[in-house]
């Protein structure tokens, strides 16, 4: 894991970056998060009934391919910018603000927990793992979805290529498991939390786009690009363009990249 950071620097950068990207997030970014949820419900054996709680909600797209699983489902997230997102989305689901860290949950209320491309992103993993545990009934599943290795990630590279060439950029604030793909560390921040029978695997998912723009538009969010100056902004434009050239057929594009899903279970 990475060391040394400080967990409310990284919090305080997270929740500053999803309130900002909380209005396009379902244009941009969704094209490539919804893509991992068949395989969390699969996973996580969401069915008819079933109760769910889904961390990290953003702009609700998720919580409502739950619901079309037949789960009943809550959604939370920490930016309030994305829970009005959700809630104007998607009125019959229920979405609060609430930090993962301490979830407004009594205990053993939930039959899964999900977190769609979320754990990379805690600050304090560990917590907020105990928490999934308390809230989970016995026997009940916690599923993820994250980004495998950084270089197997077409769409990210791409856009940081075109940064690092014409801006620099330094290294953003960033969570322990930001990155981190390897059992060895997964496994004993789960069994710490009395989670147990932890499996990884690595799927590829396809982002797929009518145009660049919603990739260009996700990005530019993100990294607040547009406080930039404008002649570094159309440079970046310019060569994430030409770095995503291999990417694009007949004006659409495929962007792979390499998933790591996760599972624990609640004994």
């Amino acid at each position: 894991m990475n060391e040394g950071f400080d967990p409310d620097v990284v919090t305080a950068y997270e929740r500053d970056t999803w309130n900002r990207c909380a209005d396009d997030y379902a244009d941009t970014f969704a094209g490539i998060t919804g893509e991992t949820v068949p395989l969390l419900i699969e996973s996580a054996g969401i069915g008819a009934g079933s109760q769910v709680l889904e961390i990290g909600s953003g702009p609700g797209h998720v919580a409502d391919m739950l619901v079309q699983a037949g789960a009943s489902v809550t959604g939370v997230d920490f930016s309030a910018n994305m829970v009005d997102v959700a809630q104007s989305s998607f009125p019959g689901i229920i979405f609060q603000q609430a930090d993962a860290e301490e979830l407004p949950f009594e205990a053993e209320s939930f039959d899964a927990v999900v977190a769609n491309f979320v754990v990379h992103h805690l600050a304090r993993p560990e917590t907020v793992f105990r928490e999934i545990n308390r809230v989970l009934k016995p026997g009940g599943r916690f599923v993820f979805a994250v980004w495998g290795a950084p270089e197997e990630q077409s769409s990210i590279g791409a856009f940081f290529g075109a940064v690092m060439a014409h801006h620099d950029m330094d290294e953003l604030p960033h969570g322990p498991l930001f990155g981190v793909t390897e059992r060895s560390v997964y496994e004993p921040l789960l069994t710490q939390a009395d989670l147990q029978d932890c499996q990884l695997s690595i799927h590829e998912m396809i982002w797929k786009a009518d145009s660049l723009e919603p990739v260009l538009k996700g990005f530019w969010d993100w990294g607040d690009m547009a406080a930039l100056p404008a002649e570094t902004q159309a440079n970046i434009k310019e060569t994430t363009r030409d770095n995503s050239k291999a990417y694009e057929k007949d004006g659409r594009y495929a962007f792979p990249h390499a998933i790591l899903f996760g599972r624990a279970s609640k004994a």
